[in-house]
């Protein structure tokens, strides 16, 4: 124990000093910020937060164990500049951390937008169905979206980057199916040394005895019924200590879209969540005042909460607020402030934290600047790439000035 003050101490010495520097270089960047603003807050206790501390340390200090983030939204989530910019700024918390991949799902098989530093070669018609679009009725798992192919010559190829150059790579690949439509079975290349499969969960678990960094997949029929395979999600695995953040993205998502998922809570078992950052509503208030229940969008948020919980008790939160936006780009949404309240009542009800990220950016009609300055887009809802990576590091910063607190508190 002696040993982990002192490296605590150590790289509280070290990384503070770093994160006033980069936080002072944002405030001077970016005087329209509430910088002072920038902070976990809890309505409710800590004590939860503190013990997923406990488990960081084992993590970073003792390489023991894993620490699983998921990080769930629309269409900012998808985009994937967001998740991987915080992905990465995690990754700095220890030298030579080991940051996985985690689950994803890849786009591009259903026909919709998806981050760069994925890779895949489509072969075959395949078609997408999102929990997002009302009319779409499909069988969801863990991603609340689902790529299907009635192509019995279909298939894919996958590869996914941590920077230009460098691929994660892996020991074991988890491919999430709605097994009971499918008629073919997925074959890879290379050819998994061992294979599970979770019919219950939907989950097929490849095993590879070498580390590998792609596959390649093609499928074959199984019975005499007509050709179909429902893709719901891949996980990249390996074995050793770690931080795994997982992405969960769905353009258009609301909170009321992931509860059409009749999977989730089995197939997140595979997925595991110690921390889960929260950033669905910016959908889910996106519309005129009579169409806009604060009180149901509440109410289903605390499903997500426990649906999660049901996957891991122990599970955390992070609520971050709806970033300003304009309704249909004229007005300025003010329903953001309701999201706010609902937050902090989420927050004290959960023993969650609390980020506002409405707040930080600048609060209402802070977009308008947010665009003039580059950082945001002309539909005054979305960012540029630009304004995603400054949005992450901001929570990042937010996050580690938490964790920060508790390192503090291990020092005799």
């Amino acid at each position: 124990m002696r040993i982990l003050f002192a490296i605590a101490i150590l790289s509280i010495m070290s990384f503070s000093a770093y994160a006033q520097d980069e936080m002072g270089a944002i405030a001077l960047k970016y005087p329209f910020l509430d910088t002072s603003a920038n902070h976990l807050t809890f309505y409710g206790n800590r004590k939860g937060m503190d013990a997923l501390y406990e488990k960081l340390d084992r993590v970073l200090f003792e390489q023991d164990g894993k620490i699983n983030v998921v990080h769930m939204g629309g269409s900012h989530v998808q985009g994937g500049t967001l998740s991987h910019t915080l992905r990465s700024q995690l990754g700095l918390l220890a030298p030579d951390l080991n940051v996985e991949r985690g689950f994803f799902f890849p786009h591009r098989l259903a026909n919709t937008n998806m981050p760069g530093n994925i890779y895949v070669k489509k072969i075959g018609t395949w078609e997408g169905c999102r929990n997002s679009i009302p009319r779409n009725n499909c069988p969801w798992g863990f991603s609340g979206i689902d790529a299907i192919t009635r192509d019995a010559s279909a298939g894919f190829e996958l590869q996914s980057f941590k920077e230009a150059g460098k691929a994660y790579r892996f020991t074991e690949l988890r491919l999430f199916e709605h097994m009971s439509s499918n008629t073919m079975v997925p074959v890879g290349s290379p050819v998994p040394d061992s294979i599970h499969v979770d019919t219950v969960a939907g989950v097929r678990s490849w095993f590879f005895d070498q580390m590998i960094d792609s596959i390649a997949i093609s499928f074959e029929q199984i019975g005499d019924e007509a050709p179909q395979y429902t893709l719901q999600g891949v996980q990249m695995v390996r074995e050793e200590s770690g931080l795994i953040y997982h992405a969960l993205g769905v353009n258009g998502a609301a909170t009321k879209s992931f509860l059409r998922s009749e999977n989730f809570v089995e197939q997140g078992k595979y997925v595991g969540a110690d921390l889960v950052i929260f950033g669905l509503g910016i959908n889910d208030a996106y519309k005129p005042d009579s169409e806009w229940h604060p009180e149901e969008y509440k109410q289903r948020y605390d499903t997500l909460v426990t649906w999660f919980r049901a996957i891991n008790p122990d599970c955390q939160f992070i609520f971050m607020t709806n970033n300003d936006s304009y309704y249909k780009r004229r007005t300025p949404n003010e329903h953001a402030i309701d999201v706010q309240e609902v937050m902090q009542q989420l927050s004290k009800e959960h023993n969650a934290a609390y980020w506002d990220l409405f707040q930080v950016m600048g609060g209402l009609n802070s977009i308008a600047i947010w665009e003039e300055k580059g950082l945001a887009k002309s539909d005054k809802i979305h960012f540029t790439n630009a304004g995603y990576r400054l949005n992450a590091t901001l929570l990042f910063w937010a996050i580690w000035e938490d964790y920060e607190r508790h390192l503090k508190s291990l020092a005799p």
